[in-house]
């Protein structure tokens, strides 16, 4: 991490109220030195199905939605960024999002990874696991996990 601050800053979405809290946040720690921000979400990879062709026709359709739709709402959150005058790029990914946001800060040399977190405990959290207590555990700089305001 520079001296002045952050340059590289992995912003991961689920366009939940957590992770848009997270997206503000991270855009105000980005001014002071400003650090650019990678924002990101991670799409889950698609079922394989096997010999029905209509019915992996149809999954191709869903799936193409799908990522329309996180392709434009990325777009239209990068642009409060850059209407603030922030450095901001795009990226979607596909895979387990724990592993994905990793790599995307290792491939990335970021100085920080900020993301929202939806407080689950108890068996929601054993069953689902935590996302953002994998990205802390394995990330390869510091990871700051943001709730949704109360």
């Amino acid at each position: 991490m520079p001296a002045n601050g952050f340059y590289r800053i992995v912003v991961a979405v689920d366009f939940s109220t957590a992770s848009a809290e997270a997206w503000r946040l991270a855009r105000r720690m980005a001014s002071p030195s400003d650090a650019e921000l990678v924002l990101t979400h991670v799409m889950p990879a698609p079922p394989r199905l096997g010999g029905i062709p209509s019915a992996r026709a149809q999954l191709a359709e869903v799936l193409a939605s799908q990522r329309r739709w996180a392709e434009d709402k990325l777009q239209r959150w990068a642009g409060e960024g850059t209407a603030e005058g922030r450095r901001v790029r795009v990226t979607l990914r596909t895979g387990a999002a724990y592993d994905e946001i990793v790599a995307l800060a290792t491939d990335e040399r970021a100085d920080l990874v900020v993301l929202g977190t939806q407080g689950r405990s108890g068996l929601p959290r054993a069953l689902l696991g935590s996302v953002a207590e994998r990205v802390v555990r394995l990330a390869p700089c510091p990871v700051l996990t943001v709730r949704a305001p109360a």
